[in-house]
């Protein structure tokens, strides 16, 4: 079974229903395996779809470089989903120990990588059904209340499937530091606390000298 989910799609699969031992069995074999491939796909198939769908648009006004447009912009998303894997695996691995976590950053940027299994089945969805003709509502068509119903449903599948991403997540999280889903979703809220605080932090301190 470890070679499994090594080498074959078997984690692919295993990840939805038991992202503990699938992910133990990940790094176990080979931590790097398909994490920058997993850390980019998302991005760039949720820029493709934005793309696609801004093409839908009636009142788009494609120039003729459209093309290349749609190409730069997949693959620096591409490249920002590879970037921000290995930023958030360092504050990960830095939060994780802080709780008494083991990972190392390259373990824990697996956990992240193979966490978007779900994201990225939940981008496919968004993206088939922007080729289907349901466009993604933008600024304006919110304000105006202009959505296409099918939207709502589409929207569903994609809230479903981002909790359980997150579920995925915290487990996948836990389990290469070692210790309890609680602990793991810790971590995860401690970052986001402190930018929450320093924020506030540079907020009062500029009304402050403002006033």
């Amino acid at each position: 079974m470890a070679n499994g989910a090594g080498g074959s799609i078997t984690p692919f699969f295993t990840i939805w229903t038991e992202p503990r031992a699938t992910i133990r069995r990940i790094v176990e074999t080979n931590p790097t395996r398909n994490v920058i491939a997993l850390a980019a796909i998302g991005p760039a198939v949720s820029a493709l779809a934005n793309q696609w769908s801004k093409a839908l648009d009636e009142s788009a006004n494609l120039s003729a470089l459209w093309p290349i447009e749609v190409a730069f912009a997949v693959a620096f998303a591409a490249v920002l989903g590879v970037v921000s894997l290995f930023i958030s695996g360092a504050i990960l691995r830095w939060s994780g120990g802080l709780l008494g976590g083991v990972a190392s950053r390259v373990e824990v940027r697996a956990a992240l990588a193979w966490t978007q299994v779900p994201a990225i089945a939940a981008e496919v969805i968004l993206l088939i059904a922007v080729l289907e003709g349901i466009a993604i509502p933008n600024a304006t068509a919110a304000a105006t209340l202009q959505i296409d119903p099918a939207f709502y449903k589409v929207g569903v599948v994609e809230g479903v499937l981002a909790i359980w991403g997150s579920i995925v997540g915290v487990y996948c999280i836990a389990e290469v530091h070692r210790f309890s889903a609680w602990r793991a979703f810790c971590a995860t809220l401690i970052p986001a606390v402190i930018a929450m605080v320093v924020i506030g932090a540079i907020v009062w301190v500029v009304y402050t000298l403002a006033h």
